[in-house]
């Protein structure tokens, strides 16, 4: 993992804590992403939310570069994330502090690490074109979703808990009861807020959205 230019030394500590905190607290997947991500040259750029336009938002650090590679090239996973920025806003670490910040790269890492599963499927399309790995953005979007639900039961503090459930991504059993990652939830947030639903719109695939091509 590497920092565009210009990070200040305050946004690097924080993120480096919140890889930090996931590597202790999270589960083997999240782990997994997280080792994948810390021994890759993905891109961490911080920024104001007026040009983010989100708390995070992951895309290509150079779409034309990244095609060129799939065409001609077989990029592993780690090679493959070397191709993807995340971009969190200054104000989801000013206010949302270590909480936001974790849970951001647990989202957006969640999409860094499809992604990268995407654009390494397509530099192998030629010899394995049965393995093509391309979601839609709601498949996206739902795993995103319930491992930042599963991020929030592992930390298991009421801060982490009460956002999951405002957000719909958590249910508790009773008022007291114990939490529990939502698919009804998770469904309804997706509906509502992304427009998005597994049948009637599922949305663009993730080669659409990075502008891929295939080898």
């Amino acid at each position: 993992m590497k920092f565009a230019p210009g990070v200040a030394k305050k946004y690097r500590k924080s993120v480096k804590d919140a890889f930090d905190a996931i590597l202790a607290h999270g589960t083997d997947l999240q782990k997994r992403i997280a080792e994948h991500i810390l021994e890759s040259d993905m891109l961490v750029r911080v920024a104001p939310v007026s040009q983010v336009n989100a708390s995070g938002v992951t895309g290509l650090i150079d779409p034309d570069g990244t095609n060129e590679k799939i065409s001609e090239e077989r990029l592993g996973l780690r090679e493959a994330l070397g191709e993807i920025y995340i971009a969190i806003a200054e104000e989801t670490i000013d206010t949302g502090g270590q909480r936001g910040c974790e849970g951001t790269f647990v989202h957006e890492g969640r999409h860094a690490y499809d992604f990268a599963r995407t654009i390494e499927s397509f530099s192998n399309a030629d010899v394995n074109p049965l393995s093509i790995f391309d979601p839609t953005l709601y498949e996206l979007e739902l795993e995103a979703h319930k491992i930042s639900g599963d991020y929030m039961l592992c930390v298991n503090k009421e801060e982490y808990l009460h956002e999951g459930l405002h957000l719909m991504i958590l249910g508790r059993e009773s008022e007291i009861g114990a939490c529990y990652v939502s698919d009804d939830g998770i469904h309804r947030r997706l509906r509502e807020s992304y427009a998005l639903d597994p049948v009637d719109n599922p949305g663009p695939r993730a080669s659409e959205l990075l502008g891929l091509r295939l080898k």
